[in-house]
């Protein structure tokens, strides 16, 4: 029988359709078009950083100099940008309709040097050295008191909004929270107040102790499809141990996240046939003034809990989806959960 299920950390409401649950083999198989783009005409690749905006940060083979080959991760503004940190930052509004100026930074890390690596293929040095590049990036951001909020993200194959061939992912640092962030911090202090827990701390506590949604575990993270997953294979890459801030990753965390997003990417591209999907940060914004609530990161250390999510393209959002916000998802995380181990 189906069932909506709720999700207490976003504030909304799934439908999980188990009378038309689908299996793996059930969803259309999606490949990469891989003569897209070729490697000499790639801006990503080592020997054509002429074709990019300078380097904000890169990791580098040593004495390498900035701008030239040699590097193994290297982060640049978007070309083609969302928001620009040149831009001015005001304020306003016209009647009922508020403005702020198009501040912010977009910048794209381009995670490897190899045009024919992407995520579902890296190792595990790929991994440690992409997590590094984003944490220091997003310190160096914050500096910047204008900006609430960097969204980091990884858009893997067309479906799922890659526009280049060569691997990439973005950050892009606005200068208002986002309503989800907000949502989510709402909600956690709400959890917190009622229990004096970490909502996501007792999550993690429950689905290790239930185990049917667990993927795979080591000594610091755990995977699992949510209990109420939005979308198909869906799953969260967690800290085990409280912790409300990305940026504060020590090195030795760093790579027991690389080896649990390396095995659950590894598990859903094995199984799902290299899907597209999108992987994205959640983390705890910087403290910084809010004038309608000057208590509102009042013990956010204690209450929030970030995480990687990771969104596999599989189902089309039609009408219903869009008009309601309640997703219908016809794989059941449980099952979901139980193909991936199994992989």
């Amino acid at each position: 029988m189906p069932e909506l299920r709720y999700n207490r950390l976003n504030d909304t409401w799934v439908i999980i359709s188990k009378e038309r649950a689908k299996r793996p083999h059930d969803y259309p198989l999606k490949t990469e078009d891989k003569k897209k783009e070729n490697k000499e005409n790639c801006p990503f690749e080592p020997g054509n950083e002429h074709m990019t905006p300078p380097e904000v940060y890169a990791i580098r083979e040593p004495e390498s100099e900035p701008n030239s080959p040699n590097w193994r991760v290297r982060i640049i503004p978007n070309k083609f940008p969302a928001l620009r940190p040149d831009q001015t930052f005001y304020k306003t509004s016209e009647a009922i309709y508020d403005k702020i100026g198009g501040f912010g930074y977009h910048e794209v890390v381009i995670d490897t040097p190899d045009h024919e690596k992407h995520i579902n293929n890296f190792d595990l040095e790929d991994f440690i050295l992409m997590f590094t590049a984003y944490r220091d990036r997003m310190k160096q951001i914050y500096e910047d008191k204008n900006i609430y909020y960097v969204q980091v993200f990884k858009n893997h194959g067309r479906e799922a909004g890659k526009s280049l061939y060569h691997s990439h992912s973005q950050l892009i640092a606005i200068p208002r929270l986002p309503k989800r962030i907000s949502t989510q911090i709402k909600q956690a202090r709400k959890y917190y107040i009622e229990r004096e827990r970490c909502l996501l701390c007792d999550e993690v506590k429950y689905e290790l102790e239930e185990g049917v949604r667990i993927i795979h575990d080591n000594d610091f993270f755990t995977v699992y499809s949510p209990f109420a997953s939005a979308l198909p294979f869906e799953f969260r890459v967690i800290p085990k141990e409280h912790s409300h801030d990305f940026t504060d990753i020590s090195d030795d965390m760093i790579y027991s996240l690389s080896e649990a997003v390396k095995t659950a990417v590894s598990k859903l591209s094995k199984l799902l046939k290299n899907p597209p999907f999108n992987m994205m940060l959640h983390t705890s914004p910087p403290i910084r003034e809010i004038p309608s609530d000057p208590n509102y990161f009042y013990q956010i250390d204690k209450i929030f809990h970030w995480y990687f999510e990771f969104f596999p393209r599989m189902a089309i959002h039609a009408g219903f989806e869009l008009g309601t916000e309640y997703f219908i998802n016809p794989t059941p995380p449980e099952e979901a959960a139980k193909y991936l181990r199994e992989v």
